[in-house]
């Protein structure tokens, strides 16, 4: 009987410890309350150089006139998560308002695309396992 109650303690630990590791992988809905910071771009600061990335991940898939969900959040996803350590410490610095300003200056999207189109639950964007 013991034993069973341990195992059962051991199976509750590893799920939530699985849980704990899923729900860190993801882009936080405070990102996309970012978007359109008003300041310039010289007085935000981020260690990641968004100016120089390749946004045609984006902008090939996420088109106008019409932007489908099923085509623009995989080409979000491709682009933001690897930075998603960066852009959701949104307290410690500007990533997030840098790379929106660049989204939008490249693909020209409307404000608020990728949170109304893409925001997955209370969470935020949920990111693929690297």
């Amino acid at each position: 009987m013991a034993l069973n109650r341990e195992v059962l303690i051991l199976r509750m630990v590893l799920f939530m410890a699985l849980i704990g590791l899923s729900v860190s992988n993801f882009i936080s809905t405070e990102v996309f309350q970012t978007e359109r910071s008003g300041r310039s771009l010289a007085e935000m600061h981020c260690p990641v150089d968004f100016k120089h990335k390749n946004y045609k991940i984006l902008t090939s898939k996420c088109k106008a006139p019409k932007y489908y969900g099923r085509l623009c959040c995989p080409a979000f996803k491709e682009f933001a998560c690897p930075f998603s350590d960066v852009l959701n410490a949104v307290d410690k610095n500007d990533c997030a308002s840098i790379m929106f300003d660049y989204i939008d200056f490249y693909g020209k999207y409307p404000p608020g695309l990728f949170f109304t189109k893409c925001v997955e639950g209370s969470f935020g964007l949920r990111c693929p396992d690297a």
